[in-house]
């Protein structure tokens, strides 16, 4: 006999309640919306969507990301009409609007999703939770692409626990209209962020797994299978893109988290927010913070077992155990593939793995449930002390301007303000200069703006070119002004200041909440060189490094002059280093006494460690200090140092016989001048 899918019914209070969350939940996302400048990931977001739709999927800055967001955000920014040019603060309204938008869907989506689980008022806490979510909050007011995957994966559990629970009922065909708005919703998901198919991949192992036990499993299993193969179909017209994008994703320099440390990560943000301080609710925010945790364990614990019970006296099967389980795998398998992929790639970021938060907050509101077995008010007494923690969290998010991502703003109104058209900006990001100071240019072939305010330009830092390039552009120029973003890895060597400090005066810094500023002021015209007059040298320090060829000073020196070495490096053949290294120049006295020294890591032209260079690559590092002021005329040493990065221990100097012969060889002898009195 066919039973019909049961009607989970909601009382009045209750959706009195749930019309209040998703109410409160859009006015919070609205709420000091563009009070944040535009930062780097939304600028790229945006420039990339603003472009013709055709060229979004190929678009270059779209290193390890799908198109889809894109799309959808290129037809929202032209609905509302957002073009370059227009003030910062609208762009940022109108395309952060998208994700406010997918925001407050996924709340409402887990009103559903904790309905299938737990009932009504489950289906309503876990709204709460989310609504009222710091991280869901600062994830709602961005223009990135992570709360329409929250929205899409909530969405597709939602229809594939409807149509499992239809299968288990009733007498259904391999697909079904809902089954198949699962594949859709699945798959629009893994084309909004790669990463959901950690979450994707769970499931239908979990799905695979409770298949096999069933009497009927072969039946079951084809249903897998076909769904897996419906889902892969839809997503082949990407697979190009993703074949491009994913297999030489990595980041080899980043140190890998232990899995304590990631678990630990992972639960501040996603209970505490992006601006959780352990200050916030009067120095208790730990206490609250782990409180909640062992109490939505233990309650979950003891939800499980209700639940179980009910199951088993309940005529009518209204809420399958599967559906627990399934949510559990979402939340325990996304965390786990994810790590496993950490330890592959070395790219971790706490919101990497969020796709696993519409199952960490329906779970939560599980386990509050899970008290009304011994008090039946107690779940709303915990949910109250919850919604504390979480407002306190949303409170530091939208107003704690220590945890801001950038004042962009600021800076380039100072630099407006301080800068003359003879001055020269060069920024080491493209993205959100342009939203925010003109004239810019961001392709080394746009010709100089002529401009009343000083230009400004992307500066694309390759190493063996970037003298020819600032002779360029800032042979002219009576201050050069270099804006770095403090994430930034685009000049690891340090040869931008090199070469300034080198050939022109230091003359200032300045700091900005994400930015560092520093400026130079040079007499043009300025003839900028890296490494004139290399000459080879071989300098060997166990099998691990050696140097090829150095230009070292050649011409007398005087107390404040820059003393700058430029030195090719070359990898042992067969050699193993494991970890990262370091060299020193430094300058000695006759009495072996350290006078002055430069340190900079050993990197190869993709900013990577030794270890990850192949036998082709030889390439500069270049090391400047300024000679002390007061350093009596005569003749100095200049020596090499190379040491493990980590630990600092030395790697030992082998000389031309094979034999170690010490750690730190001379390169040259300088010779210091008196400084003539003006």
């Amino acid at each position: 006999m066919q039973r019909p899918l049961p009607m989970l019914r909601t009382a009045s209070w209750l959706r009195f309640f749930l019309f209040v969350i998703l109410f409160s939940a859009f006015a919070l996302r609205l709420h000091e919306l563009t009070r944040q400048d535009i930062w780097w990931d939304e600028a790229r977001n945006i420039d990339v969507a603003l472009r013709p739709v055709l060229q979004i999927a190929n678009a270059p800055e779209l290193d390890i990301q799908p198109p889809l967001y894109y799309w959808l955000l290129h037809g929202w920014n032209s609905f509302f009409g957002v073009a370059k040019g227009q003030p910062p603060a609208q762009i940022a309204f109108f395309s952060r609007l998208l994700s406010v938008f997918a925001g407050v869907v996924g709340v409402a989506l887990l009103t559903a999703l904790g309905r299938r689980i737990g009932g009504a008022q489950t289906g309503t806490l876990a709204a709460l939770i989310g609504a009222l979510s710091p991280f869901w909050l600062a994830e709602s007011q961005e223009t990135r692409m992570y709360t329409l995957g929250f929205a899409l994966l909530t969405a597709a559990a939602v229809l594939f626990l409807d149509q499992f629970t239809f299968r288990l009922y009733n007498v259904a065909p391999l697909f079904t209209k809902t089954s198949l708005l699962f594949v859709v919703f699945s798959t629009a998901a893994l084309i909004t962020h790669y990463n959901t198919v950690f979450v994707l991949i769970a499931w239908y192992f979990t799905w695979g797994i409770w298949a096999m036990a069933q009497a009927a499993r072969w039946r079951w299993l084809r249903i897998v299978v076909a769904h897996g193969l419906a889902m892969t179909i839809l997503f082949s017209p990407i697979a190009p893109i993703a074949l491009r994008q994913i297999p030489g994703y990595a980041n080899p320099n980043i140190t890998v988290v232990t899995l304590t440390e990631y678990l630990r990560q992972n639960w501040q943000a996603y209970l505490g927010g992006y601006a959780y301080d352990p200050g916030l609710l009067k120095g208790f925010a730990d206490f609250w913070l782990w409180g909640a945790l062992l109490i939505a364990v233990l309650g979950l614990a003891a939800g499980g077992i209700t639940m179980a019970r009910a199951i088993e006296r309940s005529p009518v099967r209204l809420i399958h155990p599967f559906a627990l389980l399934f949510t559990l795998a979402w939340l325990i398998g996304g965390l786990a593939l994810y790590y496993l992929a950490v330890l592959d790639r070395s790219a971790f970021n706490v919101r990497y793995a969020s796709f696993v938060t519409p199952a960490l907050y329906t779970l939560i509101a599980v386990g509050l449930m899970g008290y009304a077995r011994w008090w039946r008010p107690a779940p709303a007494l915990l949910a109250l002390a919850l919604a504390i923690g979480l407002a306190q969290g949303a409170h530091a998010d939208l107003y704690d301007t220590r945890f801001d991502r950038e004042h962009i703003a600021e800076l380039t109104q100072w630099l407006r303000e301080t800068t003359t058209p003879d001055d020269v900006i060069f920024v080491d990001q493209k993205y959100p200069f342009g939203f925010y100071y003109q004239p810019y240019a961001i392709d080394a072939e746009e010709p100089w703006p002529v401009s009343n305010v000083a230009p400004a330009r992307y500066l694309f830092v390759d190493i063996n070119a970037i003298d020819q390039r600032l002779t360029e552009w800032a042979g002219h120029a009576r201050r050069v002004f270099w804006v770095q973003w403090f994430e930034s890895d685009t000049d690891p060597r340090r040869s931008v200041p090199f070469l300034l400090n080198k050939y022109g005066r230091h003359a200032g810094e300045r700091w900005f909440q994400g930015y560092a500023v520093d400026w130079w002021e040079l007499t043009p015209p300025t003839r900028f060189e890296l490494a004139p007059h290399m000459e080879p040298l071989s300098l060997q320090f166990e099998q691990a490094v050696q140097t090829v060829a150095a230009s070292l000073p050649s011409t007398p020196l005087c107390p404040g002059d820059p003393l700058p070495v430029a030195l090719r490096w070359r990898r042992m053949p067969d050699g193993t280093i494991a970890r990262p290294l370091k060299a020193r120049i430094a300058l000695y006295d006759k009495a072996d006494n350290r006078l002055a020294q430069a340190d900079e890591r050993i990197l190869n032209d993709r900013h990577l460690a030794p270890a990850y260079w192949s036998m082709e690559d030889e390439p500069l590092g270049v090391y400047l200090f300024t000679i002390p002021e007061d350093l009596a005329p005569g003749q100095y040493t200049l020596r090499l140092l190379v040491y493990d990065a980590e630990d600092l221990n030395p790697l030992t100097w082998i000389d031309e016989a094979g034999n170690p012969a010490g750690v730190e060889p001379e390169l040259t002898t300088v010779e210091i001048c008196e400084r003539s009195k003006p």
